[in-house]
């Protein structure tokens, strides 16, 4: 069964005079990593939102995992992927540990699990474990950007989105974490990367 199904998707935005996304249909495997490339402003966002309902479709039909979306509570929806936004997103009030902890934490998992989980990841984002109680105001953008991606995978998402995942990395860390993503350690994984 196919991870994510879009069929014929489309987003009309009010008082806009072209659809944002029109007609948009595609599937993506188990264990596909795909990119969607296109410029600035062609609906890559747009359509990346749609998936786990940040954006409603007006047309169309989106499956997860073989569920229509609209069947699953959309917390649960996205309590299963993972999601690595444009402008990163950190909550600003919560430090980089609570950050990454969020998802796993609703999903109620012990503390040591989640304790292990943050230290595993700032490792894979190569972030020293002393960053676990700074804020996303004391890091650098590329800090930031790497929080943002621990944060996606914390809880091991069987669905990765992202969206220009490694824009604000320095090229050393961006190859670093391609390759890791691209590595047979994440193999499992089912991605679908805006660009």
């Amino acid at each position: 069964m196919p991870a994510i199904v879009c069929d014929h998707i489309t987003k009309q935005f009010a008082n806009q005079p072209r659809a944002a996304v029109d007609q948009v249909s595609f599937s993506v495997e188990g264990g596909d990593f795909v990119v969607i490339l296109g410029p600035s402003g062609c609906g890559k966002t747009t359509l990346l939102k749609m998936i786990n309902r940040l954006y409603e479709p007006t047309g169309g039909r989106i499956f997860v995992e073989g569920v229509e979306v609209h069947d699953l509570p959309v917390t649960d929806l996205r309590r299963r992927i993972g999601y690595v936004i444009q402008q990163v997103g950190l909550f600003p009030h919560l430090n980089v540990a609570q950050n990454i902890a969020v998802v796993p934490e609703l999903l109620k998992w012990d503390r040591a699990r989640i304790n292990a989980r943050i230290d595993e990841l700032l490792d894979l984002v190569r972030l020293s474990r002393d960053y676990r109680a700074r804020y996303p105001r004391q890091l650098s953008g590329g800090e930031q950007q790497r929080v943002g991606l621990a944060r996606a995978l914390a809880a091991d998402p069987q669905i990765m989105l992202m969206d220009e995942p490694f824009g604000a990395l320095d090229a050393i860390t961006r190859a670093r974490l391609q390759d890791e993503l691209l590595s047979e350690s994440w193999s499992a994984q089912r991605m679908c990367s805006a660009a």
